[in-house]
């Protein structure tokens, strides 16, 4: 009973004013290690990533670089929200999601990201894509905290590019929180004025039908792929690659996980 109150809680968080948040869910000996492995993948890898921003270090693709960002992908202590807002207005309420992409960022002194909509329309009563953000250090006033405009997921427009808003709010937090934002509602981060670390891993859900930013049918190895859980292999999208032709498959959807093409 009281897991029920506490996901109907967050949810209605979520409809209401577009986000929600959640103390304590990790350790801060956990945050420690999995900001460790991410510095050391951004050093790895920064030469050659192609979406590149001075102004931000960023990692994506989790599920592929280490093996301890797996879990993130069906958390226990958030996936059952994440399902069921992004079942809303579907058949019965029930719907398949995807994960669309997994990203971990620090942003740098001096960056500032615009206000922008995720969901890329806007007026929508149903939600269709929820931002899990896992915050790896404490979210503060200096350093780049997530920067909103609550309830503007029910507005029939886009945010206007470099206004500040007068509902304005940042969400402040501490290391091991998680916040979760419907992708609808406006939102960038605060202008980062310190060198200190802002480290926060983003898992980004959707609904089943939408496409997804990367294709995890060609950057999941096989050796990767045989160690994910069924519900994972099904939330990165590997019973909904779209049939070859009406000889192959007659549904959008196959009845179990196909293997990546790799």
């Amino acid at each position: 009973m009281k897991k029920k109150i506490f996901i109907k809680k967050h949810i209605k968080n979520i409809l209401t004013k577009g986000f929600t948040k959640i103390d304590n869910v990790l350790e801060l000996k956990e945050c420690d290690k999995i900001k460790k492995i991410s510095k050391e993948l951004f050093l790895k890898y920064k030469n050659k990533i192609k979406l590149k921003n001075p102004l931000e270090e960023t990692i994506y693709n989790l599920h592929n670089k280490n093996k301890i960002f797996t879990k993130f992908i069906d958390h226990k202590s958030i996936i059952e929200i994440v399902k069921q807002v992004l079942s809303i207005g579907s058949y019965n309420n029930q719907e398949h999601i995807i994960l669309r992409l997994s990203a971990v960022r620090n942003p740098q002194k001096g960056f500032a990201q615009q206000l922008h909509n995720d969901s890329r329309i806007c007026g929508s009563r149903n939600p269709m894509i929820i931002q899990v953000i896992w915050l790896l250090d404490d979210f503060n006033l200096d350093n780049g905290a997530t920067r909103i405009v609550p309830k503007s997921h029910l507005k029939d427009s886009f945010p206007k590019q470099n206004k500040k808003y007068p509902n304005e709010k940042l969400l402040l937090a501490k290391k091991g929180s998680v916040i979760l934002l419907n992708g609808a509602m406006w939102h960038g981060s605060a202008k980062k004025t310190t060198t200190q670390d802002r480290w926060g891993m983003i898992f980004s859900y959707s609904r089943w039908f939408l496409k997804t930013s990367f294709d995890f049918n060609k950057n999941t190895p096989l050796k990767i792929y045989n160690k994910l859980n069924k519900y994972q292999k099904e939330l990165l999208g590997f019973k909904f690659n779209p049939p070859k032709d009406e000889f192959t498959r007659g549904s959008t959807r196959s009845k179990k996980p196909e293997k990546p093409l790799n």
